[in-house]
């Protein structure tokens, strides 16, 4: 199982603006916040994250209403 122990870190210092998961995929990798290994997909582990993160009173994400998937800190 992948984890993703950054994310606090990239949407805090790396935007001013909710990001998507692809974004915030694409600065875990340029900074090295995170080794990722051939033959997983640390973009749909990352966005199931995301997803089950921002549910409930107690996720530590926002995800923006509308089509494209935006998350933000709560």
């Amino acid at each position: 199982i992948l984890s993703f122990p950054n994310i606090n870190q990239v949407l805090e210092n790396y935007s001013d603006a909710p990001m998507t998961p692809k974004q915030i995929l694409q600065v875990i990798e340029a900074e090295g916040l995170k080794e990722m290994r051939s033959g997983t997909s640390p973009l749909a582990c990352l966005n199931a994250m995301l997803h089950s993160n921002s549910r409930g009173g107690e996720g530590l994400f926002y995800k923006l209403p509308g089509r494209i998937s935006l998350f933000t800190l709560k």
